[in-house]
């Protein structure tokens, strides 16, 4: 029901034009409308969806050409971040699960779990994350940090992951402040514009 519904919204969606994001001007053009495919977070489980509409619009003033997302797809990349945040979490600090378990509980190769954290570490620095946080919540006081990682990782892997999860936990907290829903990740661009690409490509 609940993907009947958000197709549904998807269809009306593209209807919508909006003005330019470069120049402003409203003499905005429907520039036709490509399909795509996604996997999101749904009920516990890793939905994979096929035929997702992205409107295509161009100004017809300064010719500028661009693409607008649809509900709940948030980046370029394939996994969108209500995945990759879950999975990451889920690896860096669960300590009896294993990578691959990690890989198929969320719907991907063992392999792309260690690609996400190591993107999701570079996303941004946590201690300007944590300097913007202190700053916008008017405290000096950060909210508590997760759990150590597991013991089982090298030391290069743990510094890794004890980042990638650092970054999480203080997007979450930004996000939670703004009044932004779950996960943070899926907020980055917004929240730290200079640090995270706006095209969503670091997840």
């Amino acid at each position: 029901m609940w993907l009947d519904e958000l197709r549904e919204r998807w269809q009306t969606a593209l209807a919508q034009r909006g003005p330019c994001p470069r120049c402003a001007s409203m003499r905005v053009w429907f520039n036709g409308v490509r399909l795509r495919k996604a996997s999101v977070r749904h009920s516990d489980e890793t939905v994979f969806l096929s035929g997702i509409p992205v409107r295509r619009l161009r100004c017809g003033d300064c010719g500028w050409r661009w693409s607008v997302a649809p509900e709940g797809i948030v980046s370029a990349a394939h996994y969108q971040p209500c995945v990759v945040a879950p999975a990451v979490a889920a690896d860096v600090l669960e300590e009896e699960v294993s990578e691959g378990q990690v890989a198929r509980a969320y719907g991907c190769a063992r392999r792309t779990v260690g690609r996400w954290v190591r993107r999701v570490a570079r996303v941004a620095e946590p201690g300007v994350l944590a300097r913007h946080l202190a700053h916008e919540a008017q405290s000096p006081e950060l909210p508590l940090l997760p759990q150590p990682v597991k013991a089982r990782r090298s030391q290069a892997r743990r510094t890794l992951g004890e980042r990638a999860v650092l970054v999480l936990a203080l997007l979450e907290a930004l996000a939670s402040l703004r009044g932004l829903a779950p996960p943070g990740l899926a907020h980055a661009a917004q929240l730290v514009p200079a640090l995270a690409p706006a095209s969503g490509g670091a997840m």
